[in-house]
């Protein structure tokens, strides 16, 4: 077998592994939640043993020749990536506001026996929104201003997520975190679908054998590393791993037309399986996906690949929203007559933080603005678009410090990605001129075309995070550089190599913030365990972070929910929640990162 036809062939079981191994859990927790058996310590062991036995298979499938040794060296790595990856998201405690807010919240319930196959949770009486906040309080100074928000009766979103949306990533990270016990744990899902998309990445580089290794792996970095999964590497978010899916089944597209392999039909199925349940919008864009890859095989006359592939999707389409799915789809209809419910309040509340500037815009306008301005989210403090706008390639010192933002609005890829996106442009429009009939442009411009329809068909495409596989676009435009010489490539492809990258090492400077956030945290629970307990916990009225109830059980701190306003009273690093002590914290040997901090203020710890 040639060689890079044998890589290609090692790094599909590894990405093959990796998916199989969330996809057999969210199959196991789903069977066992539709019996009405809770998610349990076993469902994750088991997906462990299946994927094994599937890379037992794949690898005599694929490889052939010495099998044993070839499923023992990829079993002994997916088992370390599986456990790297549980270790790495433990060190790290997710400090987004989300996360903090409804993410865990909803896996600590699906981790203490809450069935949303067959029940819903009664959500308590909410409180009117305050007027104004406490400093110490996140949430909005005051509320949305539209008169539709204004007459809404107020909705507990958390309980409307809980009770009504999809939660596959969710589900499977409450079996982690059943497994070890410890919160933060779950988010090892994270880790586990980028290394998944990478390996799938080189498969296909390996494949084609186009560039050199060291290319290769660039290229496969730059299209894997997209910084809203980067950001949210160490969140409870789903965005990174959505995005991340879906560079999966793109990899996947591209491996079906070089080779009609029933593996990547399998692949594509679990990838399917596990989109539509991530949440609703992946729902919508793994159709159009999957859509616009039938059409290109029909427009290419492709026949019997388009047929299994048809069939490929149906079934795992079918088995992700009436089996797998069941709830939230089927759940919703028979309770609400609505398959998508929450998504008027969830428009209501996306509308409420929408900068001002942007609310008499159309999603084109929003979109450009968002792109074309400051990685900032200070949009509502301008006084006009013009104000917002800058020149590319130019970056400031709050940018750098936003990338510690998993959630960041405006210009969420990155402060290099407005110039990314113009060079990639410029390069794609001279392409246009010379190799309009090449297939290769072809398949480059329908790759595109799909993925600018699924961005502008969501109102809120502004918002980076609802549309992280814009990121795709100047990466398809590189791909295409390197096959057609287009003119003045010399330039402009080191140029955009440059400024995709640098996007790259902006997002990994956050995960650095978030390493000296999660020290100042680790100090702080170290000052609690020196104290007499209980203390006292008060969590903010407008969205409270009762997550943070996790980390005081999980270090033995007791605790007791009131109003506090004593004379000993702290925050909660980086979050919105409040303690009080009976006596002053004491002044403990601060960790070097804690110095380092202090010294050079490397990221924001408030």
């Amino acid at each position: 077998m040639e060689k890079n036809l044998r890589i290609s062939h090692n790094y599909l079981l590894i990405g093959l592994g990796l998916i199989s191994l969330v996809a057999y859990t969210l199959i196991l927790c789903a069977l066992s939640l539709i019996r009405g058996y809770p998610i349990s310590f076993w469902q994750f062991p088991l997906a462990v043993l299946l994927m094994l036995i599937t890379q037992f298979f794949a690898s005599n499938y694929l490889l052939g020749e010495k099998i044993k040794g070839n499923f023992l060296k990829s079993s002994i790595l997916l088992l370390t990536i599986s456990a790297g990856s549980i270790l790495f998201a433990n060190a790290i405690y997710d400090v987004s506001f989300d996360g903090q807010w409804y993410h865990q919240e909803m896996i600590n319930h699906l981790k203490t026996g809450f069935n949303p196959y067959l029940k819903t949770l009664p959500a308590p009486d909410v409180d009117a929104i305050p007027i104004s906040k406490d400093v110490w309080c996140s949430g909005p100074s005051r509320q949305g201003n539209d008169s539709v928000v204004a007459i809404l009766p107020p909705v507990n979103l958390i309980y409307l997520d809980i009770n009504h949306f999809a939660k596959g990533t969710e589900i499977v990270e409450a079996a982690i975190y059943r497994l070890t016990n410890r919160i933060e744990t779950g988010k090892a899902v994270n880790m586990m679908v980028l290394a998944a998309t990478f390996s799938l990445c080189l498969s296909l580089l390996y494949k084609i054998n186009r560039f050199s290794s060291a290319k290769k792996w660039l290229i496969a970095s730059l299209a894997s590393f997209n910084p809203i999964t980067i950001t949210q590497l160490s969140t409870y978010c789903v965005d990174g791993v959505m995005v991340s899916v879906f560079l999966c089944m793109f990899v996947l597209f591209c491996l079906l037309l070089l080779e009609n392999n029933k593996y990547y039909l399998f692949l594509l199925g679990l990838l399917i399986i596990i989109s539509v349940n991530i949440k609703f919008t992946a729902f919508v864009y793994a159709a159009i996906f999957c859509a616009g890859f039938l059409l290109l095989l029909v427009a290419r006359k492709n026949w019997v690949l388009c047929k299994k592939t048809f069939y490929a999707c149906s079934i795992s389409a079918i088995l992700g929203v009436f089996f797998i799915g069941f709830h939230p789809y089927i759940t919703n209809f028979i309770s609400t007559n609505q398959v998508f419910y929450g998504l008027i309040e969830t428009r209501n509340e996306i509308y409420d933080i929408t900068p001002s500037l942007f609310r008499d815009k159309n999603r084109f306008e929003k979109l450009f603005i968002s792109l074309a301005t400051h990685s900032d989210d200070q949009a509502v403090e301008k006084e006009s678009v013009k104000e917002m706008l800058k020149i590319p390639f130019t970056i400031n010192k709050q940018e750098l410090l936003n990338a510690n933002n998993p959630e960041l609005k405006l210009a969420g890829f990155g402060p290099f990605f407005s110039g990314a996106l113009l060079i990639s442009s410029v390069l794609l429009l001279l392409g246009a001129f010379r190799y309009s009939r090449q297939i290769i442009f072809k398949n480059v411009l329908a790759a595109i075309g799909i993925i600018l329809i699924s961005v502008f068909i969501i109102p809120d495409s502004w918002w980076a995070r609802f549309v992280p596989q814009l990121w795709l676009f100047p990466v398809i435009v590189l791909f295409m550089s390197e096959f057609l010489p287009v003119r003045g490539s010399s330039y402009l492809k080191p140029a955009l190599y440059a400024a995709i990258g640098m996007n790259v090492v902006w997002a990994i400077l956050g995960i650095f913030y978030t390493i000296v956030i999660t020290s100042h945290i680790h100090y702080q629970l170290a000052q609690l365990k020196t104290l007499s307990q209980p203390i006292s916990v008060e969590y903010c009225a407008y969205r409270p972070f009762s997550s943070n109830s996790f980390r005081f059980t999980e270090n033995n701190i007791h605790f007791i929910e009131k109003k506090v306003d004593g004379k000993y009273t702290y925050q909660v690093i980086h979050s919105n929640t409040k303690f009080e002590t009976a006596e002053e914290l004491p002044d403990l040997p601060k960790p070097f990162l804690m110095k380092l901090n202090a010294r050079f203020k490397v990221g924001d710890s408030d």
